[in-house]
Formats: C-alpha cells, structure tokens, sequence
C-alpha cells in the first residue's frame, strides 16, 4: 500500500470567518494526504489547523517586501492578510492588490509599534476575485502572513496560512504534491514584474523519475493558477521545481479528502510558499503520531545524483531516545516515510534531516481529534527550517472560541535554551513577556491560549536569552462547525434544501422511485442550492448522496428514527455505511424523533454517538421547543438542526421572520455556540393556519425575507423543501402537498424563480 491508501503499482470577530463555496477552482479527493488552499500547517478541523515555520526575520536594510501569489475572494474563501510590527515606530504599510486582469488596487495603512493589524482582502478588493498581494513596510522588524478560511467544495472545510516570499526568484521548490483520488493541487504564480515569464514545471515523481511540461506563460504583472492534476495527470506523487526566465513568486494550494491507511476522509487544504534554495538540514519542531493524526515526510531529490537522508526523531519528554533512521533517494525523485512506521504510535515529534548534499523536505500531516470539547479535523503541509535560530515572530494567531494556538520548539543542542515570548494582541498594548526553557535534545509545546489568554488576535515574538538558538512553528487548529460560515457571496443562492424523491408515490405504503428519476431531480436543484438533506438511509434514499456528490453538493444524510426499533437498527447502520463511503458532510440521527414521542432521549443519544464514532459532525432535528428543554441532547450533538415554521404557529406573513429570530435566539441561549442549522418555509397552497395564508406571493415573500436575513446573519439552514409532494396531502391536509420550491412536474414556481436564481 501507498502512503494514500491505495494499492501499490480571526474568528470571534464577525469578518473572521470561513466561507461556504469556491466556484471557479476545480474540485477532487485525496487518498493520501493534502488538498486544497487553505488549512494551514498543522491543521486540525472539521476543524482547521496550520503548522508555520517562521519566516527569517532577520533586519532588512529600509524595510521589508512580502509577496504572495495566492489569493482568492470567491463564494467559500474569506481571506485576511495579517500584519505585526516588533520595532518601537509606527509602521507604513504599502497593500499592492494584482489580478488575473485589470489595474492593479493599492492600499495603505499605519501599524503601531508593537502591535497588529488585519486587512479583510475580501471587503478591500471585492468578492469572486483571485488576487495575488505584495506588501512594503518601511520598517524591517515587520512579519506578514496570509490567513484563508474555505470551504472548498460542500464540506472541505479548512482554513491555512503562510508567510510570504521576501523576493521573487527563478527557481521555486516544492517537495509535497499529490494528484490521487481525493486531492486537487494547484501552483499560483505571481509574476511582478514588466516583462512576460516563460516557465517550465519539472516533476520529481515517486514512481516515472523526472517529467516535465513546459511553455507555461505568466503577462507582466499579473499572476495565474495551473492545476496539476491537468498537467500531471491522476494518481502521481510528485515534487516540483518551477523555472522561469523571470523573477516570479509560486505557492502550491492543494484540497483533500484524504483516505489515508484506514479509508479516513479527513477533508481540508493546505498551502505553501516554495523555497527558491535546497538545504543540507531541515528542521521541523512540530509532529505527533497520537490517535488521530497522520505525519508524513517527503523528500525531493532534483539532482542527478543519488543522496542519502539522515532522519534523528526527537521524541516528547519521557517518550524514549532520538530514533535515527537513514534514506536513499534517487537522482530526480521523490520519497514518502510514514512518520509513525519509524517511531511508533502516541509520540510528539520534532525530526532534523540532513544530507552532504542539498535537498528539500516537506511536512505534510492529517487529523481528526476531539480536545476541549471541539472537533478538529484537516490537514497542513509544513517547509522545514533550515538552520535553528535566535528569534522567531509570527504575525497571524487567535486564542477566540473555537481555536486553540500553540507554539511548538525544537531544541537539538546539549544545553538548554531560555526563550522569552512577548505576545502583541490587537485588541491592547503588548501582554507581559512569558519565559520558558527547552530542555537539551527535547521539544516543547506551549498552549497559547494559556500563555498568552483567551479572546486575542496576537502577534507572537519569541527571542533566545540564554542557551543555544532553537526552531519554531505555530500549530493552530479551529472548528469550523462551531465558526459562523457566510452562506453565499449570492443572497439569492440558497443554502440547503430539504430533498424527498417521493412527489407522488406514498413511501409508507411501497412506494418507490427510481435512480433515474432521482438523478433528474438532483439536476433540477443543483445549480440553485449548495447542500441537500436527506431523510432517510435505505432502500431509494440512499441513491441521493452518490449523486449529490457527483454535483459537488454538500450532504446532510439523515437516517429515519420511528417507533420501529428493528428498522431504526437497519437505518443507524445504513447511515454509518454512507458516512464512511465518503458521502456525507453532516449525519442528521431522526427527524423531530423526540417531538413525535417515537423514542426515549437516551435511545437517540445512543443512536447518535454511534453515527458520530464513524467520524463526521452529527446532530439531530427537532422542533425549537424540544431543544429548549433537552440540554442533554444538546450536549451530544456536534449539530443542533431547528425546524421553526412560523406557518404552522399561524405566524402573519409579515410578521414571519421576527418570530422565527426571537426564536433563534432563544435556541442559541441555551445551545452552547453548538453549530446550528435552521430548517423553515412557507406553503403555496392549502389550508390557512390562524393568521398565516398560504399562497405563491406569501411564500416568495418569505423565502425572500428569510434567505435575505440568513445571508446577512452567516446563519445555515435548509429550506423546506425541494419538491411538491403530493401524497401528503393525506397527512397535512391541501397544504401538505405544496411546501415545494418546484412543483411535482419540476416547475420552478413563480414568484419564488425571481427570489432564488442559480450559482451559475
């Protein structure tokens, strides 16, 4: 088997928030182990966690230049660029903004000494923009990096972030690539300069030697995105080097759901900046083979001739000795090591790999782990350093709910090392400085958000005092289903939709319905509709999440919870199948379950932890007055799925939407930030319910409304529902049968097609 899996041949803050769907980007799934933009370098989340190595930060004469060829404002991106300032003067900050096309966009702004700053890129240069930035100082104590949050497609969630290239060049390295089932990898090239760029992709593969694709052409001063799974085709571990006639900068976005050894499907992003130089040394302080992760190291070779890696594994304290493994590499190649073949399960790890002659290494590691009651779950791709040192400062960093910061140090001398950490928040003036000593041959982790407290976005400046230099990296990880999520760039795209097959046949007594015909509706909804929720896991329903996966939706799978305890057994078990095919985002265990009196609230919470062990966020659904007074189901959902229809509490029209906020509101007082996602609608016919009238204008002017609000709020919710059913009509009365946004025969109705319109 392969290192994939295959057989052998911001933050609290509103702006600080990830994003629901990149359009314009391709789309995949990874066996192994990388995938998208985003998720920074040590990454955890259904959940999201970056690893960085800091950059070198040593004084430049007149200030300092960042650059980054990766950008991206679209529908699911949120990017940010953040700045810190270590020297005793304000900083003047200069924001170059360069497109695909058109003029570049400058910003300036002012950095006090000793602080940070944040620039939201997607409110300065406007949505669905791919954007590259290159940022002037005027002062050299000046750190710059690039947070991104996305969801990548319906699902990949993750977030990453990477410091940027101090110059152009014409070499770029990359030692990490994958292009296997679950894995998109894409290079973004920036070219600043006046004259056009000639480039050439060499390719150190794992298993063909060297292949190169040429004739690759960057305009002056704009940059451009190229996918490798296009240009290398499927199915191939590869480094890369990238050769220009040009000065250009080149970063590697890649998405995932990675399989990994276990069939995981992890799914997030990562991103790296290249390296324009190899080394003889990599350091990486960051690494752990614990239940949940997956560390791995690749090595480039773009030589022609044969080298040899030292690897020594510095374990955790009381974990064991240095483990010292040797491995050869051939000419222009790349090697994969599974880090915990070589040291064992349950260790915390930092490695340095040497070799007499240049190389390049990379860190790429996945996860899913629960800790402080969060979820984390995604991956990140780590450069290593090439040399310790005696200062290390990071811009980015967040200790708000839902992320958790940590700085991991690598000591690999025979003394110990005292290091003093100064934390510069943005919200007040710099926090005492913080000591800690790292013991000789050892690594240390340090919890930011104990160090330094909770509720900050904080720079951090690490400087040696005594003992020999040492090397950093800052994991973060964050949960992305507890993170308000902006719904659309598109107000008029809806986020969800409830989806049943059954417009006509009665699924109670036999009904069936073909996958064909299911097929045809998934077409109808897809291009106006970003998620589909399902109801039940058996027998027709189990067609929809293939299919919707096929359209790049993201699926909410239910499994139906009734009286039935036998067939409720068959549906939990069917839903476990479906997660672990890789076709469900979110596990919906029973539909208003405890409102219908069908079963105990123990009996669905044991029917929910056994859906979530299969290793997706999962919750239930229920009416909003059940979740006011079940704080213990609460507590075992990841998901608190609410049905309000304020047609059904014979709720005005016009007064519809202040009732369904007032009892939002109440639902989240007693929700504990669980992540919540909204069920509602309106009928177009039937029956009236005290003061609520059904109707075609009504129902537009509700769902205009409500998706206009939601929008607005980043709420999630699932609109109730696709399709006319008619068969219901003998259970809810006329208006049971008119609850759709398509007719029975498919028919977008009217008014509702001028409320909601397609993402493309």
């Amino acid at each position: 088997m392969d290192q994939k899996g295959n057989p052998a041949p911001l933050k609290s803050t509103p702006d600080r928030t990830s994003v629901v769907w990149r359009t314009g980007a391709a789309s995949g799934n990874r066996a192994y182990a990388l995938t998208a933009l985003f998720l920074v370098f040590c990454l955890a989340v259904s959940v999201i966690a970056w690893s960085v190595t800091a950059v070198d930060t040593a004084p430049a004469a007149g200030g300092s230049t960042r650059y980054f060829a990766e950008g991206y404002t679209g529908a699911g991106f949120q990017e940010y660029i953040a700045l810190a300032n270590r020297s005793a003067v304000t900083a003047q900050v200069l924001l170059r903004f360069l497109f695909n096309d058109g003029p570049v966009h400058e910003e300036h702004i002012e950095v006090p000494a000793g602080s940070r700053s944040t620039v939201n890129v997607n409110r300065t240069v406007g949505e669905n923009r791919e954007v590259s930035v290159v940022v002037e100082s005027d002062v050299s104590d000046f750190a710059v990096e690039r947070p991104i949050y996305f969801e990548y497609r319906a699902g990949w969630k993750g977030g990453h972030t990477v410091f940027g290239a101090s110059k152009p060049s014409r070499t770029w390295y990359f030692a990490e690539g994958y292009t296997g089932p679950g894995f998109d990898e894409y290079i973004c090239v920036l070219n600043p300069g006046q004259t056009p760029a000639s480039m050439t992709l060499r390719f150190q593969t794992s298993s063909m030697g060297e292949v190169t694709k040429s004739g690759l052409v960057l305009a002056a001063g704009s940059r451009s995105t190229f996918k490798v799974n296009d240009l290398l085709g499927p199915d191939i571990e590869a480094s890369f080097k990238v050769e220009s006639d040009q000065p250009v900068v080149a970063e590697r976005p890649m998405y995932f759901d990675y399989l990994g050894r276990d069939q995981r499907h992890w799914k997030g992003g990562s991103c790296v900046v290249g390296t324009p130089t190899l080394s003889r040394d990599h350091y990486f302080a960051e690494g752990t083979t614990r239940s949940g992760f997956e560390q791995w190291l690749t090595l480039q070779n773009p030589t022609t001739e044969p080298i040899v890696v030292d690897a020594v594994y510095q374990l955790g304290q009381g974990q064991g000795d240095p483990v010292h493994v040797t491995y050869p590499v051939d000419p222009r190649t790349r090697r994969t090591i599974f880090v915990p073949d070589e040291v064992g399960p349950s260790r915390d790890v930092s490695v340095h790999l040497s070799c007499p002659h240049n190389f390049l290494a990379e860190r790429p590691m996945y996860f899913h782990f629960e800790h402080s009651g969060l979820l984390f779950q995604g991956g990140n791709s780590a450069m290593g350093a090439f040399a310790p040192r005696s200062a290390w400062f990071f811009a980015e960093g967040y200790t708000g709910a839902s992320f958790e910061e940590w700085l991991t140090l690598q000591n690999i001398s025979d003394s110990a090392s005292e290091v003093v950490v100064r934390y510069l928040p943005q919200e007040s003036a710099a926090l005492p400085p913080r000591r800690h000593e790292i013991p000789p041959h050892s690594r240390v982790t340090i919890f930011v958000n104990e160090d330094a407290g909770p509720g900050y976005q904080v720079a951090a400046d690490l400087r040696v005092v005594s003992g020999p230099d040492v090397v950093v990296e800052r994991p973060t990880y964050f949960d992305p289903f507890l993170w308000p999520l902006p719904v659309s760039t598109d107000t008029n795209v809806l986020y969800g939709l409830c989806f049943s097959p059954y417009l006509f046949s009665d699924p109670r007594s036999g009904g069936v319905v073909t996958r064909e015909e299911i097929h045809r509706l998934v077409n109808i909804v897809t291009p106006y509709t970003h998620w589909v929720r399902t109801f039940g896991a058996q027998g027709d329903l189990s067609y929809i999440p293939p299919l919707a996966k096929e359209h790049s939706l993201g699926v909410a799978a239910g499994c139906d919870i009734y009286t039935d305890r036998t067939r409720n057994e068959l549906e939990v078990e069917a839903l476990i199948g479906e997660v672990r095919d890789g076709y469900v985002d979110i596990a919906v265990v029973g539909d208003e379950a405890l409102a219908l009196n069908a079963v105990t609230e123990g009996e669905l919470i044991d029917y929910i932890r056994r859906v979530k062990a299969a290793g997706v966020p999962t919750g239930t659904s229920d009416t909003w007055e059940m979740w006011l007074s079940h704080p213990d189901l609460i507590a075992e959902c990841d998901v608190v799925l609410v049905n309000i229809y304020p047609f059904w509490e014979g709720i005005a029209v016009e007064n519809a939407l202040a009732h369904l906020i007032s009892v939002i509101e109440r639902v989240r007082a007693v929700a504990g930030g669980k992540r919540m996602i909204i069920e509602t609608g309106w009928p177009s016919g039937g029956q009236t319910v005290g003061l609520a009238v059904p109707g075609f204008e009504n129902q537009a002017r509700y769902v205009s409304d409500f998706i206009s609000w939601a929008h607005t709020n980043n709420l999630e919710y699932f609109y109730f529902e696709a399709f006319n059913e008619d068969w219901k009509r003998s259970v809810e009365g006329p208006c049971g049968a008119c609850w759709g946004a398509w007719d029975s025969s498919g028919n977008l109705k009217q008014p509702l097609g001028q409320v909601i319109a397609p993402k493309f």
